[in-house]
């Protein structure tokens, strides 16, 4: 197995991560409260145990709003406490009773206000997290704090977590498929049983069934067997019941869940190129040819020759930063354009069909950092473990501060999502 750790130098802390919801807490930092007026309501609702899609629908039936008239600006853990904002296109004004009702499906209201504008995707100014990591080995403290002090100093591999790629690590794959056109692959990256290669723990006995009777050509079975807030894969079912092709089924995928899977293929590949660059000790060096973000203005640009780089680089005012494949995506050369041509080939990923592909799911490239700052960060022993207190900016995942501290998962890349191990 092949991929380093930042911190590779520092053994890890080891110990149990989410052995309740509680033990992890997010919370976002929105980049401003809701205005007070306006057609849409804002719902400031903490989650116990709930993905953030899920919540979003259960609000959406209990609200009579369509999914389309809502928003959120981030997913959030699904094993975990959350707190986020939704909005809803409504003229409600007060919060009907079966929205309180979904209470007791760990979906609670703490504060309601209205805005102009709805909440969108990225829009948040970061998350703040507090997460307890039970039964650590020996010298925890000072290996955790090490640790910490490294990922402060260097900055945070900017990886996308496993969460990024679905329960039982799949999505990348469906993405694959969907943007090459491989309807059938599709299906089968969604519903079948080889989607269970990258669950670590045993597959749910009931959906692994369900991909059995997939497989058998049994549909309506399969479906059956699936919880109703697994739209995507009833859907698909339900259109095979009625004798649909592989490509309209599909096609009935919900388009939030198509941008999703392509959006994890996008994600797959960068993973690939921060591993590569955390091999060469050069994800917060600047090489000839890289393409660099400006961390305050998220305005991406073409390096000058490195040294001039390096006062910038230093006071993290840039980062180099990674590609997430598109149309539009703005090419590195030199170094850093060969680093990431090879990581596309050895994947036989390339041509204008996959950039089609990604079009027509409305992603057209873009940059991501390979580093990110984090602040706030501290710990605190207990009897139970270790709290660790930080907060990230969007779009970063606190797992990737787990896999450096604890080193309970492989470094990142070591899997690709869409082909097993590198």
């Amino acid at each position: 197995m092949e991929g380093t750790y930042l911190t590779d130098s520092v053994p890890g802390t080891g110990g149990r991560l989410r052995a309740r919801p509680e033990d992890f807490r997010v919370e976002e930092i929105p980049l401003a409260p809701p205005g007070g007026d306006g057609e849409h309501l804002h719902l400031w609702v903490e989650k116990r145990g709930v993905p953030t899609i899920e919540a979003l629908r259960a609000l959406c039936g209990a609200l009579g709003v369509r999914e389309t008239e809502a928003g959120y600006a981030g997913l959030k853990d699904s094993n975990a406490v959350t707190r986020q904002w939704f909005s809803f296109q409504t003229k409600i004004r007060e919060i009907p009773g079966a929205v309180l009702g979904l209470e007791k499906n760990g979906i609670r209201v703490l504060e309601a206000a209205r805005s102009r504008t709805r909440v969108r995707r990225g829009a948040l100014a970061g998350n703040r997290f507090e997460i307890l990591v039970r039964d650590v080995g020996p010298d925890a403290e000072k290996r955790a704090q090490e640790i910490l002090d490294c990922l402060a100093a260097r900055g945070l591999p900017n990886a996308f977590g496993d969460q990024r790629f679905g329960v039982h690590g799949h999505t990348a794959r469906v993405g694959f498929a969907l943007v090459k056109g491989d309807w059938r692959g599709v299906l089968d990256a969604l519903l079948g049983s080889g989607r269970f290669t990258f669950t670590r723990n045993d597959a749910d006995e009931r959906l692994l069934e369900a991909a059995r009777r997939y497989e058998a050509g049994e549909f309506r079975g399969a479906r059956e067997l699936y919880p109703p807030s697994w739209e995507a894969e009833r859907r698909a079912l339900a259109r095979l019941e009625q004798g649909a092709s592989p490509r309209q089924a599909a096609s009935s995928i919900p388009a939030r869940e198509r941008v999703l899977y392509g959006g994890a293929f996008q994600a797959c590949l960068f993973n690939l190129c921060l591993a590569r660059r955390l091999e060469a000790h050069a994800h917060a060096e600047i090489w000839m040819g890289d393409v660099i973000f400006h961390h305050e203005t998220g305005m991406t640009r073409r390096a000058g020759a490195p040294e001039k780089e390096a006062r910038a680089l230093e006071r993290f005012e840039v980062s180099p930063a990674g590609p997430l494949v598109g149309r539009k995506l703005v090419e590195a050369r030199g170094e850093a354009g060969k680093l990431e041509r090879s990581v596309l080939e050895s994947l036989g990923v390339g041509g204008p069909g996959i950039l089609n592909g990604l079009e027509g799911l409305k992603l057209y490239g873009s940059r991501r950092p390979y580093r990110v700052r984090m602040k706030e960060e501290s710990l605190r022993p207990e009897k139970e473990g270790l709290r660790l207190f930080f907060t990230l900016p969007p779009g970063a995942y606190a797992s990737e501060v787990l896999r450096e501290l604890t080193k309970n998962e492989p470094p990142v890349g070591a899997v690709t999502r869409i082909g097993g191990e590198r």
